[in-house]
């Protein structure tokens, strides 16, 4: 069982890493539209896809990842509240800021509403760095996981 499991958690590292990526390139083609009102429909579109990578990647992270290390690890169970405390206590971030990533997600999951979406972008332009930063954490912690149950 567990060594289905470090397969899985390696593959999904490749997607957490790819991932990240495809995220951190979004959000340096759309930081000079984030406030601004009355855009054009392409770079709506570029603010569409820069929220769709953000929900994707904090997804990826909180939902698969950190559930597969605790399951790894053998802590697994308890909400995804319980996951983020975990994730804090690993320093792979901060709590409240994993919290409002993973609020956000489901706002935008959600929201359909366009006199949000400004509100939202900018959200996600403050939440992204945090999100990226947890990347490399997660990922280097992981790595030392999968080196202590070989496959």
């Amino acid at each position: 069982m567990t060594r289905e499991k470090i397969e899985l958690l390696q593959a999904e590292l490749a997607g957490l890493q790819l991932a990240a990526g495809y995220l951190e390139y979004s959000m340096q083609r759309c930081s000079n539209l984030i406030g601004q009102d009355a855009l054009p429909p392409e770079q709506l579109e570029r603010l569409e896809s820069l929220t769709s990578r953000f929900t994707r990647l904090a997804g990826l992270l909180i939902q698969r990842i950190f559930r597969l290390v605790d399951e790894i690890e053998l802590t697994g169970g308890g909400s995804i509240l319980d996951r983020i405390y975990r994730a804090e206590k690993r320093a792979w971030a901060n709590a409240s800021e994993l919290i409002r990533i993973r609020e956000l997600r489901n706002l935008i999951a959600h929201e359909y509403a366009t006199e949000k979406m400004r509100e939202i972008y900018t959200a996600v332009a403050a939440m992204t760095p945090v999100l990226l930063a947890a990347v490399p954490k997660v990922i280097e912690y992981a790595r030392n996981t999968i080196q202590r149950y070989p496959v």
